[in-house]
């Protein structure tokens, strides 16, 4: 064995690589190599002779981190990793529905739903069905299926202890049931419907566990009860998991993560080894201070201490400012004093709590001339018109989609009205068909024109076959008007350019995946390799549903808030702050004793200090509401004043308008009244 393959590991991070063969438990502290250790676990297993690659099972939570294993063990072996199972959870489920999608009860061009084709569907479900959704918001639905099927559960085997409980079971089954009506899966289903494959087909289960020899798992503590039973399955009783994961940074609760899945994995697989990755190559000695006492106030740890041969590097410096301009003004003062000391604009970040707080730190650095850009927009696959012409594609591999259906049958305007589609969707549900296929009985001027739009989707179908991914791509974009029409738009040109970049992305997946770029899109081969398990097409949306749905678990993180809940309202600062260790921390404005050294968890000592704060504020003058009171804005209804800042002309008032959210309004210009 090559000498090389465990070079560079340390003490802990080679005991890992080289286990035996039964379970473990690494906990992977932040920066410790975690991706390093499962990669060259994986290649030892393979070069030692202990497994063949098809006989390991990886499994991670984001498409990026499954293709930077792919290519490191292309690095570490000359092997080809194409037919290996290394992917998401969601991936992973999706190959293996689509291998036995009749078992699954599934056809065989099952489409995926993101979380906004969710969202739609359940609102279309709604106007089918005349629910309220001022007395039931689509997104409270939305979450309860979700959360319903992480927990495993379909409607059948949930509770409704109260009214609102079982209402939203009935909006849960009625869902399911549009669902398999039209062959769509959504993200939460894909892996339920998979769970509930292996368990009622023992035998397709058995296949899997005899054939995954070891199974690998990243990021284990954000796994939820359903995917920690679907790992548990596949292993079987017996079975070798190595489960790589750090309970210091289980941050996703919220979204059904479970920490816990670590001590019950450890009693489930009596696990003997529990090796602990502290050593960290990324941060210097300063700031693994201040993290480990941190972290060290979180009770029922598994216990570990990050520590590095860095160096202590620079002390982590604190700035107080009084309002946000403030705060952006200083942030440009940094950027201008790191590049004057020859740093390029490329290597400063500036991260923020949320997406609100960009705009004033974007107008500082425009105003100064500083050139920026801004990360954690929308995706490529979310955007507007990427959806659009992905719905038309989803069309000619299954016309009984009917969210895609809904979403372009009248874009471009086509003249079709909401009188129509309500015609339509009864029809629907009268002849219990699809939309598309429920079309000939709407009569009238309406169902001319959908008559039209199902003669343009048959028409596009015809003309495809043969055609390869890209050509059909680049023919629907045309044929369904979408280039027309973002063509005669005033800011249409970079949409236009997202069409055009589809069809690039459609020509690199035919690459990636092993079709080759000249294979029908639509032709299936006899070859049972996992790329030909699915037409090109199929896969191609299976791929964008995917990629766009991997953006879940950074939505979960621009909601995780450091700061106390009043922290916007009377700029209060973070108990966290009183935790950090004075040895590591510089404070560049002096700490304000009163706030600072008082214990934190002494709330009504915190409330006192806001209130403070508040009286401070309502006693000017020149501003005409107080902090709490009602007013009444004519496009966004009925509010709570949170905060202030700026005088004159440019007084600004933050005001929380509940289901509309926090705004900042001008005051001299928003129209507001007491309400």
């Amino acid at each position: 064995m090559p000498v090389s393959l465990l070079d560079f590991l340390n003490p802990e991070q080679l005991a890992a690589v080289t286990l035996p063969r039964e379970s473990a438990l690494i906990l992977a502290g932040a920066g410790s190599g975690k991706t390093k250790v499962l990669t060259t676990r994986i290649a030892w297993l393979i070069q030692t002779g202990q497994v063949g690659p098809s006989g390991i099972l990886a499994v991670t939570f984001t498409n990026k981190a499954a293709k930077e294993m792919m290519h490191r063990l292309e690095t570490l072996l000359p092997i080809n990793t194409r037919g290996m199972w290394v992917g998401t959870f969601h991936g992973l489920c999706n190959r293996m529905l689509r291998a036995h999608f009749r078992d699954a009860n599934l056809p065989q061009t099952f489409q995926i739903l993101d979380t906004s084709d969710q969202l739609s569907a359940i609102k279309r479900l709604y106007k089918n069905i005349s629910a309220d959704d001022d007395k039931f918001p689509p997104k409270q639905t939305q979450h309860f299926i979700n959360s319903s099927k992480e927990q495993g559960l379909r409607p059948s085997g949930l509770d409704g202890k109260d009214p609102l409980t079982r209402k939203m079971i009935e909006f849960y089954d009625l869902y399911q049931a549009q669902c398999d009506r039209e062959g769509v899966v959504d993200f939460p289903e894909l892996l339920l419907r998979c769970f509930e494959l292996l368990q009622r087909h023992p035998a397709i289960a058995n296949h899997y566990c005899e054939r995954f020899r070891y199974v690998l798992v990243d990021e284990f503590q954000d796994t939820n009860p359903l995917q920690y039973a679907w790992l548990k399955r596949l292993a079987g009783p017996q079975g070798c998991m190595f489960a790589v994961g750090d309970d210091d940074q289980s941050i996703y609760a919220f979204r059904g993560a479970r920490v816990a899945n670590m001590a019950e994995f450890e009693r489930d697989y009596r696990v003997q080894h529990r090796i602990k990755l502290e050593q960290n190559y990324r941060s210097v000695g300063h700031v693994l201070n201040a993290a480990n006492h941190l972290i060290s106030h979180n009770r029922a740890r598994l216990g570990k201490n990050l520590w590095t041969q860095t160096g202590h590097g620079e002390q982590l410096r604190v700035a107080e400012s009084n309002t946000d301009l403030a705060e952006a003004q200083w942030l440009l003062e940094e950027v201008k004093s790191l590049t004057s000391e020859g740093y390029a604009n490329a290597d400063v970040a500036i991260l923020y709590r949320s997406n609100a707080q960009s705009r004033v730190i974007e107008q500082a650095l425009f105003a100064a001339g500083v050139p920026y850009r801004v990360y954690g927009g929308l995706r490529f696959f979310e955007r507007a018109e990427v959806k659009h012409a992905l719905s038309y594609l989803r069309l000619l591999e299954n016309a009984d989609d009917d969210t895609s259906f809904m979403r372009v049958v009248n874009f471009p305007t086509r003249g079709i009205g909401a009188r129509t589609l309500e015609m339509l969707q009864d029809a629907s549900r009268r002849h219990g068909q699809s939309l598309y296929r429920s079309v000939g009985h709407v009569t009238g001027k309406g169902g001319t024109s959908l008559a039209a739009f199902v003669q343009l989707i048959e028409r596009m179908r015809f003309e495809s076959r043969g055609l390869s991914l890209p050509e059909i791509t680049a023919k629907v974009n045309q044929e369904s008007g979408l280039l027309d029409h973002y063509q005669n738009e005033r800011e249409g040109e970079e949409r236009i350019e997202n069409l055009k970049e589809l069809v690039n992305a459609a020509a690199a997946f035919v690459n990636a995946e092993g079709y080759g770029i000249e294979a029908a899109a639509t032709e299936v081969s006899g070859e049972e390799t996992q790329a030909q398990i699915q037409t090109p097409l199929a896969g191609f949306l299976s791929h964008a549903s995917l990629e766009a749905g991997d953006n879940q678990a950074q939505q979960g993180q621009d909601a995780v808030q450091l700061m106390l809940n009043g922290q916007t309202r009377y700029c209060l600062r973070s108990r966290f702050l009183s935790e950090l260790p004075d040895d590591s921390v510089r404070w560049l404005a002096p700490p304000k004793p009163s706030v600072v050294n008082q214990a934190w968890d002494n709330r009504s000592a915190a409330w006192s200090q806001a209130k403070a704060s508040a009286a401070v504020n309502q006693n000017r003058a020149s501003w005409p509401y107080k902090i709490g009171q009602s007013v009444a804005h004519p496009r966004f209804g009925s509010g709570v004043v949170v905060s202030y800042e700026g005088q004159g002309d440019d007084l600004r008032v933050q005001i929380n308008f509940g289901r509309e959210g926090m705004k900042w309004l001008v005051v001299a210009l928003a129209k507001l009244q007491a309400a």
